[in-house]
């Protein structure tokens, strides 16, 4: 791990101490052992650019559950992410599409980046090289995700540092971020209003979240809870953005699925 990753890093055991290295003798630009925290001194591992900040918890339920097992990360780009897709956005928005809609909404940041939810990689991949000037940071929850994400990297010859953490909260430093990527994710989260809160904290003035969710008829919606999934109106993201101090709030919409962005001021 990088240690201009590192230093945008928040303990989440006490949400204030910022992380160093264990032994921070030589200084080095790349961190390979634990890290402490200069507050709370809890200690967090890394290893091979991976950072686990998730809190111990209980099982998953619901599609959640799914994603953390090894062959649903082996195959989620190629056979279950298309098909999950197919059944949320009834075929009307491919993955390219949505890239190409979150990515012009992005802009260019002049902060770092987290792709928040970025599973095995498939969005992280286009922004790092996209983006070659800025610090490209996938997060998710997943372990199985981030490790065939690191798998990809290495094989592709990509350098990308990762972070397994729970969202909400987000374990980064306040006003450190220039923008958040978070594809597919949002719709995860039940508590979405923690979660854009949490975001407004991490971003810079001027920086952007950039999402991707869809929207269930309210018959259907029930049922997409029971799975685990939390889809929203168009209204109801607009209002918890402003709710949560952002502005600017604009959206592409496609069928039941919505690409949208919100600034802060």
């Amino acid at each position: 791990m990088r240690r201009s990753t590192l230093h945008l890093l928040r303990c989440p055991s006490c949400a204030a101490g910022s992380l160093v290295p264990a032994d921070d003798v030589a200084e080095p630009k790349v961190i390979f052992g634990p890290v402490r925290c200069l507050g709370c001194r809890a200690t967090w591992a890394v290893h091979e650019g991976l950072i686990d900040l998730a809190p111990e918890r209980q099982r998953s339920k619901g599609l959640q559950q799914a994603m953390e097992l090894p062959w649903v990360a082996r195959s989620w780009e190629k056979y279950v992410r298309p098909a999950v897709d197919a059944v949320l956005t009834r075929g009307q928005l491919d993955r390219d599409s949505e890239y190409v809609a979150m990515r012009s909404m992005l802009g260019t940041p002049l902060a770092p980046v987290i792709d928040l939810g970025c599973g095995p990689g498939l969005f992280l991949k286009r922004l790092v090289r996209e983006l070659p000037d800025v610090n490209v940071i996938g997060v998710d929850l997943s372990r199985p995700m981030i490790e065939e994400a690191m798998a990809q990297f290495r094989e592709l010859q990509l350098a990308a540092d990762f972070v397994r953490a729970e969202a909400p909260p987000l374990p980064f430093l306040d006003a450190s971020l220039g923008g958040i990527l978070a594809s597919g994710m949002v719709h995860f989260v039940a508590d979405l209003h923690g979660l854009l809160v949490e975001a407004r904290r991490v971003l810079k003035p001027r920086g952007k979240l950039v999402a991707s969710t869809y929207e269930a008829s309210t018959a259907a919606r029930r049922l997409h809870e029971r799975a685990g999934l939390h889809p929203r109106t168009e209204e109801q993201l607009k209002r918890e953005a402003e709710s949560a101090g952002f502005i600017h709030f604009q959206r592409i919409r496609t069928g039941p699925v919505m690409v949208w962005s919100a600034e802060l001021p």
